[in-house]
């Protein structure tokens, strides 16, 4: 390959992750303006995210369809949970984990729950729109 391909193959992988970063930009501010205060503070690092809320908002951030956004959120967040990662991977170990992955009437229930709530923040119009998508 000669130094101009090389240099043109650069450039392309530069313009997809400045795509990438424009489109997770885009997605965070909708996402932000959406949410409550109490969530925008853990997404933008103001307080310490428990892991419960870090289920709760990956979801729901990529039940909303901000693909981008979902997967920079994970990249922030995931290694604060390394423990409990461990720990759940132990539990599969030996064993104790839960036989199936598919979702529960429990999961689907929390889920539906977690949108309602998130809806509550929204304007009504949004929210209703939000509560129409299938989330099941």
């Amino acid at each position: 390959m000669d130094k101009v391909e090389s240099v043109v193959k650069v450039r392309q992988r530069q313009k997809r992750r400045e795509k990438y970063m424009d489109q997770a930009k885009i997605e965070q501010l909708a996402f932000l303006y959406l949410c409550s205060e109490h969530d925008k503070r853990l997404l933008l690092k103001k307080e310490k995210m428990p892991l419960a809320d870090f289920d709760r908002l990956t979801y729901l951030i990529y039940h909303l369809g901000f693909k981008e956004y979902h997967i920079k959120v994970w990249m922030e967040f995931a290694g604060d949970f390394q423990k409990e990662w461990d720990c759940l991977e132990a539990l599969q170990e030996t064993g104790g984990g839960v036989g199936n992955i598919d979702s529960t009437e429990s999961e689907v229930k929390l889920h539906e729950m977690w949108i309602q709530d998130f809806c509550k923040s929204t304007p009504k119009e949004i929210g209703e729109w939000i509560q129409d998508l299938d989330y099941k």
